[in-house]
């Protein structure tokens, strides 16, 4: 794991933030620790995500997924969005073996938020 870059997204808080009128808001729960996860996107009508961000009650390890996750999706259409998994976050990041949840969380909430967008939930 490389702490420097841990430390980096954490103290800058890296695509961390609510947008200003989002398409979606999603929130999710972490059943495995009780983090509380919002995400936020801009869908535009071609759907690609033109914006996303989110926020988190979470620890350092939420951050660095839910960063990951959002830098993954950034200017992809839903559908290249709903292609990454948890690898492809642990891919950029390489979580310790006992934090591998983390990336698996965020994808799910990720993939929530994009199913109820689909589905026509307000944001």
């Amino acid at each position: 794991m490389d702490f420097i870059r841990f430390k980096e997204i954490n103290d800058q808080k890296l695509n961390y933030g609510e947008l200003e009128n989002p398409s979606i808001i999603s929130t999710y729960k972490n059943s495995g620790c009780g983090d509380d996860y919002k995400i936020f996107l801009k869908i535009d009508s071609e759907n690609k995500i033109t914006e996303a961000s989110y926020t988190t009650t979470g620890c350092g390890f939420s951050v660095a997924a839910l960063s990951m996750t959002i830098d993954l999706i950034k200017n992809k259409t839903i559908d290249e969005a709903k292609k990454f998994t948890a690898k492809d976050v642990d891919k950029l990041f390489a979580f310790p073996e006992r934090r591998k949840s983390y990336p698996e969380t965020a994808i799910s909430a990720l993939h929530k938020a994009l199913d109820e967008f689909a589905s026509g939930i307000p944001a």
